[in-house]
C-alpha cells in the first residue's frame, strides 16, 4: 500500500499514468476508491500522471484530531505535491474535495494549473442554497430517520451535529444505522466523529466569496443534473473569470458514482483541452 509523508502525516495514495499531473480529491466521509470504481483514474491515466489520495482522517491516511478545514487540507495538497516532486498540477475535487481544490487554487496560484469542481458546496455561499428545491431531500431525510439520525433542512450542512448523533446511537438504532450505511461506512463516521472534522468542514476558513472569485485558473464547474447545489453552479459560472459549466445527465450529488461515464468523459475532455492550451502557450 503506497504511502507518502506530508505535513507530518502519512497519506495513502494511488498513482497511474504518465504526463501532466492531475490530483484527485474526494469528499468528506469518502476515500480514494471513488476514483477507482468510477474508472476516473484509469481513463485520466491514459493521458496524465494521475494521483488520488485519501484525505487526512479518511481511508488509510492518518487520523489527526484536528486540521480539517479547507485551508488546512489545501496545505496538505501542496505538501503532497512537494513530497512527490510535483511542481504544478490540475486538481479534480468532488464535494468538499472541490472546496479544498478551490482553496488551493486561491492560496497557491503558481502551483495549480486548473481546477475541476464536482458538486462542491461552499460555506461562504450557503445562503444561495435551499434544500426545499431539491426533490430528493425528503427521501434522504426519511432514510436517515429510519436509520436513527434526525436531519434538518435548516441545518443540512452541520456535519458536527450529524457525527454527534452517530456517536451516540446505541442498541436498535445503531443496528439500523449500520444496516443503512454498512459497517465500513459506520466505522468511517465513528472515526471522524472523534475529530474536529464536523466543525472544520462547515467553516469558511478564509474561503470567502471574494477569495472564491479570485481564482483565475481555468475551472470546470460540473454538477449533477439534479444536484441540490445548482445555485452554486450558476454562481461559479457567473462570477469566476475563467469558468465553464457542465451537467452530468441523471446524476444528483455523486456524479462520479451515479453516472461515471458521463462524468469522466467531460472531465477528461476539459483536462485535455486545458493541457493542450498550456503546451501551445509554452511553445509559442
Amino acid at each position: 500500500m503506497p504511502r507518502i509523508r506530508a505535513n507530518d502525516l502519512s497519506f495513502h495514495y494511488q498513482q497511474t499514468g504518465e504526463g501532466p499531473d492531475v490530483l484527485l480529491i474526494h469528499g468528506v466521509t469518502g476515500d480514494l476508491s471513488v476514483w477507482l470504481l468510477s474508472r476516473t483514474m484509469e481513463i485520466l491515466g491514459r493521458s496524465f500522471r494521475t494521483t488520488a489520495y485519501d484525505l487526512r482522517g479518511h481511508g488509510y491516511s492518518d487520523v489527526p484530531p484536528s486540521g480539517y478545514t479547507s485551508a488546512d487540507q489545501a496545505g496538505d495538497t501542496i505538501a503532497i505535491m512537494d513530497a512527490m516532486g510535483i511542481d504544478r498540477a490540475m486538481l479534480v475535487g468532488h464535494s468538499f474535495g472541490g472546496v479544498i481544490a478551490t482553496h488551493a487554487a486561491a492560496l497557491y496560484p503558481d502551483r495549480i494549473e486548473a481546477v475541476v469542481l464536482s458538486d462542491p458546496s461552499f460555506a461562504a455561499l450557503r445562503h444561495l442554497e435551499d434544500l426545499g428545491r431539491w426533490g430528493h431531500w425528503e427521501d434522504f431525510r426519511d432514510e436517515a430517520a429510519e436509520a436513527g439520525v434526525a436531519l434538518s433542512a435548516e441545518y443540512w450542512y452541520d456535519l458536527a451535529k450529524f457525527f454527534d448523533q452517530v456517536m451516540h446511537l446505541d442498541g436498535e438504532q445503531l443496528l439500523r444505522f449500520r444496516q443503512a450505511v454498512g459497517l465500513p461506512g459506520l466505522n468511517r463516521l465513528l472515526r471522524l466523529g472523534k475529530t474536529t472534522c464536523g466543525d472544520d468542514a462547515q467553516s469558511v476558513a478564509g474561503l470567502t466569496e471574494e477569495v472564491i472569485c479570485s481564482v483565475r485558473q481555468p475551472v470546470l464547474a460540473i454538477f449533477g443534473e439534479f444536484s441540490p447545489f445548482l445555485a452554486t453552479a450558476d454562481y461559479l459560472i457567473q462570477n469566476l473569470s475563467n469558468c465553464v459549466g457542465a451537467r452530468v445527465p441523471g446524476a444528483k450529488h455523486r456524479a462520479p458514482e451515479e453516472n461515471s461515464e458521463g462524468f469522466v468523459d467531460q472531465v477528461n475532455r476539459f483536462l485535455l483541452e486545458t493541457s493542450n492550451a498550456t503546451l501551445a502557450g509554452v511553445r509559442s
